[in-house]
């Protein structure tokens, strides 16, 4: 089949969610597989039928660059970006910034002023450490800034996949998973990763849920990037199951595939022979996790 051709793969019997669902894929630290898992797993859920949007907070775009090769793959009008997030954020509204990619998958692209987050919401909102006596309210209103944005947009589609930047400010982190119904923490399978979990756990996670009080909760722990039979692999794969309980991580581990990293050049298909495999040994049986987790916390109809 030439890599060129047009995904067409049969849509799997669709059960319907109880309620719209917001997720994050979540990490203190880069390199953990955040981008990739969003990307494809977003692609995959509208494949099987769920209305599906993409928002983009990294300010380096990879997600939205390779969502708009994706596009291009089936959509033979050019695209040309309209009004930035950030600009979106400054106007109260992210409505008119929604790009179809194909069939069920939506993008809300970033851009590099995206960057300027922060800065807008120290301005808007003030500044404030832990221990200040007004920093919960300070906070309170910086961490709610994307979850109120969302909220017209919740209406109009199943899910809501959010990607966030590998970056050490954690606005963009903290704005994402206040507004997610769920978060997956995701973690390569390298001590630094596994320790950007616990640490986003820790930190973020739990100050977002007792103080700030977000409706989230962790759906589940994705390793990733696994190559078998690597002893730092092995180990860590075996600390984070005593850390975080063989329970509570997802099933299916998602092995080292290097056919991701042709994402950003070819965007995102089920066609040719290396896309087909990645999908069918690591991207379905990653997509059938997500909704058996789904459905054993209650979200799916019968």
């Amino acid at each position: 089949m030439d890599e060129n051709t047009t995904d067409t793969p049969a849509i799997a019997p669709k059960r319907s969610l109880k309620r719209p669902l917001t997720i994050t894929v979540a990490n203190n630290k880069g390199g953990a597989g955040k981008s990739t898992i969003t990307r494809y797993l977003s692609f995959n859920v509208a494949l099987r039928g769920y209305k599906t949007l993409i928002i983009d907070e990294d300010p380096s775009a990879n997600t939205t660059k390779s969502m708009i090769i994706t596009k291009a793959r089936h959509d033979e009008e050019p695209y040309t970006m309209g009004k930035t997030m950030m600009a979106g954020v400054r106007d109260g509204s992210l409505t008119d910034l929604v790009v179809p990619i194909i069939p069920n998958l939506y993008l809300i692209p970033s851009h590099i002023d995206f960057a300027s987050l922060p800065v807008y919401l120290s301005k808007q909102y003030g500044v404030a450490e832990p221990g200040d006596p007004d920093y919960q309210d300070v906070e309170g209103h910086k961490v709610a800034v994307i979850k109120n944005l969302l909220e017209p947009l919740k209406k109009d589609f199943d899910f809501i996949f959010i990607d966030t930047p590998p970056t050490t400010s954690s606005d963009f982190t903290r704005s994402a998973v206040f507004a997610s119904d769920y978060v997956i923490i995701a973690f390569q399978t390298q001590a630094d990763s596994f320790d950007g979990a616990i640490q986003f756990i820790d930190g973020d996670l739990s100050e977002l849920v007792h103080v700030f009080k977000a409706n989230t909760d962790v759906l589940g722990v994705l390793p990733n990037q696994f190559a078998p039979g690597g002893t730092i692999d092995e180990t860590v794969l075996n600390d984070a199951r005593q850390r975080f309980g063989k329970q509570n991580l997802f099933e299916h581990i998602l092995p080292y595939k290097k056919r991701v990293q042709s994402a950003p050049r070819i965007g995102i298909t089920r066609e040719g022979y290396w896309n087909s495999d990645l999908f069918k040994t690591a991207i379905d049986p990653l997509t059938d996790d997500f909704f058996h987790r789904l459905d054993l916390v209650g979200e799916l109809n019968d």
